[in-house]
């Protein structure tokens, strides 16, 4: 059986996913579209590299 890995890179993704939500909150009650556009991006990105990261980790037996 494989040793298991740090699971603590999943909250760090989850805390900067939060992060992004509100960043978005706040640039759209300051009028900043290209920001909370960037915002939406950046937290769609995050989102990605969390499920990857932990479809890897599932099928390694890491979890």
């Amino acid at each position: 059986m494989a040793q298991k890995k740090s699971k603590a890179i999943f909250a760090v993704l989850a805390t900067l996913a939060v992060l992004m939500m509100v960043a978005f909150s706040v640039f759209i009650a300051e009028a900043m579209p290209i920001m909370a556009i960037l915002s939406v991006v950046l937290f769609i990105a995050i989102f990605g590299i969390g499920f990857t990261l932990k479809k890897r980790y599932r099928e390694n037996g890491w979890l």
